[in-house]
């Protein structure tokens, strides 16, 4: 049977960031059957928040078998911080097939990172660290992990009607960040190794609950670079956001 184009998934799981004033990239891997499908050749477009064309049809390059293309900043050093941009791409794969994703974007004044890495899982738990004598798995790195948890609190957030590039305290995610990541570790341990492994899942799983509850930081409201209120802090609890006072 032959294949549409709706067979195929473009990987674009959070909005595409694009700093203003400076050069970002954004890229658009294409997946069937769990693979990455290698494209011929494409073409990106970006709108801004008014649906104006702000990039129209530029060619993408191919790099690892992905397409990709660098926003220039001196495009967008003239436009106004908002969300609500669009990037429409346009890719032909090996085989003649051609595929149209579009996803959302947003022109932002700078991305938030996060703030844990491999050594902050081994420190809560040694026994994850692979230089350990006792280590309980042979997994070399975390980072799949870290960043599925990093993809989720941004869904999160932007759900919820925040932005997480306006957050000015990111290390008020370290928390929610290590325990999801944690919990999303010892989920996998559980399938794949040993079931009782399961109990620290919904163990950790608590925690990032809680962890999200308890969460305060210092947000940009107005978007001018600077955090609110001296002393105001945004806390989540479900979908209720309050100013602290």
């Amino acid at each position: 049977m032959a294949l549409t184009d709706q067979a195929y998934t473009a990987r674009i799981p959070v909005p595409h960031l694009i700093v203003r004033g400076t050069d970002t990239t954004i890229s658009c891997p294409v997946y069937l059957s769990g693979s990455l499908v290698v494209p011929t050749s494409g073409t990106v477009s970006v709108y801004d928040d008014g649906g104006t064309v702000v990039v129209n049809a530029a060619a993408v390059t191919i790099t690892d078998s992905i397409a990709v293309y660098s926003v220039l900043g001196a495009t967008t050093s003239s436009y106004s911080l908002a969300d609500g941009w669009s990037v429409r791409w346009s890719i032909t794969l090996t085989g003649g097939v051609a595929v149209t994703p579009r996803s959302d974007a947003a022109l932002i004044r700078q991305a938030v990172y996060p703030v844990i890495s491999d050594v902050d899982v081994y420190r809560r738990v040694p026994a994850l660290d692979p230089s350990s004598q006792s280590v309980i798995t042979r997994s070399a790195n975390y980072q799949s992990y870290l960043d599925e948890a990093w993809t989720t609190i941004q869904l999160r957030l932007i759900g919820l009607g925040e932005r997480p590039w306006l957050v000015m305290s990111p290390s008020a995610l370290r928390d929610p960040h290590l325990m999801l990541t944690l919990a999303l570790i010892f989920e996998d341990l559980a399938s794949r190794i040993n079931p009782a492994y399961s109990d620290r899942a919904a163990a950790y799983r608590q925690d990032y609950e809680a962890a999200w509850r308890q969460m305060s930081y210092r947000y940009d409201t107005d978007d001018d670079g600077t955090a609110d209120d001296k002393g105001a802090r945004r806390s989540a609890v479900d979908s209720l956001w309050l100013v602290g006072r």
